[in-house]
């Protein structure tokens, strides 16, 4: 053997053993094809357009992970368009992972890239199916993995960013088809927005009227707006769609409340100010919606929960003079804050097992992450112990992910 040809089976050699060995990239995947991702995609709060502007709602009943392909997650919904509703599966395939911007000690930020196709039933009129690709970001916190929010309610938030195509089974006519969290992939002639996702006027028109109408809150029209952005459009005939019409008499605010357009009960809100908006979430995690009220003027919210047993709404006056509660699904717990002054917010931790029942506080330094104390409460609301200046570390579990989940001065 020549010395040009050992020298060239030398580099050969080297290029094999080169490409064995893994990159980076493959490394970092390996780690995270371990973890199941259902939960980061299985968002509902979806904007979407297909062709040149016509709203296309989209809905995800379930995803789960496949038990033998870890890049392979299983996927049942349904889409809307006008009044078109079809349902789908399909599949979501991840490709690859990368690392995001690092914000919090305490969690490991990523992006995901995937691919998907949802194949609507074939039988469904005016079907056919969506398919392209998918970015998602999430981050890893005590090995779990967590939808990322870090950014949301910062100008231009989105994640699960799904752009691709809608093509017709009978036709085989093809049209753009994206939808999202936030904001819409590729959207420039549609949106208009700055701090958040706003329909251009030459638009509205396409199946974007409540959307919009639901932003202006000093007209008439938006309360039938709103009501129709909560309606839970993808079960079809089973949808229980609540509405509303303000009056006043005797000086008294008052809601009457519709479900399915039938009148159910009167609300009575006193002297309060008809300036308000209405959420319709499960404030008791029982798995029925139901109707909290918020007035303008006020930090507190007057919350309804949906009784099966009385058939109605019934007032909860847990909420009556909490300031400013959040729902922290994942613990089955309410969260209040109370902004005392610069130098001192007050957090309340409820956690609802039949009746709110009081766990803990936590006082901050103003909207930092500096601690000055966390006290726990027994079962009958009893302070049982007092920690001063309390690291991250020395916080309860449970604040400890609700201080990474909702960015609490961390």
């Amino acid at each position: 053997m020549t010395k040009k040809q050992t020298i060239l089976v030398l580099l050969l050699v080297l290029i094999a053993r080169t490409g064995l060995a893994k990159a980076p990239n493959d490394k970092l995947k390996e780690q995270l094809l371990r973890y199941d991702y259902s939960r980061v995609l299985l968002q509902n709060d979806l904007l979407g357009y297909i062709g040149n502007g016509q709203r296309l709602y989209m809905h995800f009943d379930t995803i789960y992970k496949d038990p033998v392909n870890p890049y392979c997650y299983h996927v049942a919904g349904a889409s809307k368009v006008k009044q078109n509703l079809c349902r789908f599966t399909g599949r979501i395939d991840l490709h690859s992972f990368a690392p995001n911007e690092e914000l919090d000690p305490h969690m490991k930020r990523f992006c995901l890239k995937a691919q998907y196709r949802l194949n609507e039933e074939a039988g469904q009129h005016g079907s056919g199916f969506f398919a392209g690709r998918l970015t998602s970001y999430f981050f890893i916190y005590q090995d779990t993995v967590y939808y990322d929010t870090i950014e949301d309610g910062m100008d231009g938030y989105n994640n699960n960013q799904f752009e691709g195509r809608w093509t017709s089974y009978r036709t085989k006519t093809s049209k753009k088809a994206n939808f999202g969290v936030g904001r819409i992939p590729d959207s420039n002639d549609l949106d208009v927005g700055t701090a958040e996702f706003y329909v251009t006027p030459n638009k509205q028109h396409l199946g974007w009227e409540s959307y919009m109408k639901a932003f202006e809150t000093e007209t008439p029209e938006w309360q039938k707006a709103q009501a129709e952005e909560d309606r839970e459009w993808w079960k079809g005939d089973k949808a229980v769609f609540i509405s509303w019409q303000a009056k006043t008499e005797n000086g008294a605010f008052k809601l009457a409340i519709y479900k399915n357009g039938r009148y159910l009960q009167t609300l009575d809100f006193g002297k309060n100010t008809p300036d308000y908006w209405v959420d319709q979430r499960d404030y008791n995690f029982d798995g029925h919606r139901d109707f909290a009220v918020w007035f303008d003027y006020s930090e507190s919210k007057r919350v309804f929960l949906w009784s099966e047993k009385q058939g109605k709404y019934v007032h909860e006056p847990f909420f009556d003079n909490l300031e400013h509660p959040t729902l922290f699904e994942e613990a089955r717990c309410i969260v209040s804050n109370r902004y005392v002054n610069e130098e001192r917010i007050e957090y309340e931790m409820y956690q609802y097992d039949g009746h709110y029942r009081h766990v803990s506080s936590l006082v901050q330094r103003g909207y930092t992450s500096d601690n000055l104390l966390l006290v726990l409460y027994d079962a009958a609301g009893n302070p049982l112990r007092e920690v001063k200046k309390p690291t991250f570390e020395q916080l309860t579990p449970l604040w400890q992910k609700f201080a990474v989940l909702y960015h609490l001065g961390y």
